[in-house]
């Protein structure tokens, strides 16, 4: 009589096989994740950087103001700023942290529920980045994105 079908045997080999695989594989998903998210805060600061020398080009000082829904106020007057103009875009909170008329610090700190929640990364009016993998202030960053 010829039997059809796996022993139980088999069927464990396998679910210990795919139990080493998602144990591998899911910090590495997690940690891609998370890179994605630093890119799009990233490029938030970038914006409110923008946004602030173009401020500063026409008031001749940079504002820690980031605007009304109606882009007459602030940084939102200069540049469509979107869910960053609110301060936060579900990833991130935005802020300018200081303000005067020859600088600027942009702040964007990561929201929780995150393995990086609390981080921040900071971007000032001279183009310097921290709390990133490379910047004077790296190890503030999260593991993750390194």
């Amino acid at each position: 009589m010829k039997r059809r079908g796996f022993t139980l045997i088999e069927l464990i080999i396998v679910i210990i096989i795919i139990g080493v695989l998602a144990t591998l594989a899911i910090p590495q998903y997690l940690k891609a994740v998370e890179k994605g998210k630093l890119a799009k805060g990233k490029a938030g600061l970038a914006l409110l950087a923008q946004a602030e020398g173009m401020y500063r080009a026409e008031k001749d000082t940079y504002t820690s103001v980031l605007g009304n829904a109606a882009g007459t106020t602030g940084l939102n007057s200069m540049v469509e700023l979107g869910k960053i103009r609110t301060g936060n875009d579900g990833d991130w909170t935005y802020s300018i942290t200081s303000a005067t008329a020859t600088a600027f610090t942009a702040q964007a700190v990561r929201n929780s529920p995150s393995p990086c929640g609390g981080s921040t990364v900071t971007l000032n009016e001279t183009g310097t980045w921290n709390g990133i993998p490379g910047s004077p202030a790296a190890t503030s960053g999260c593991a993750s994105w390194r």
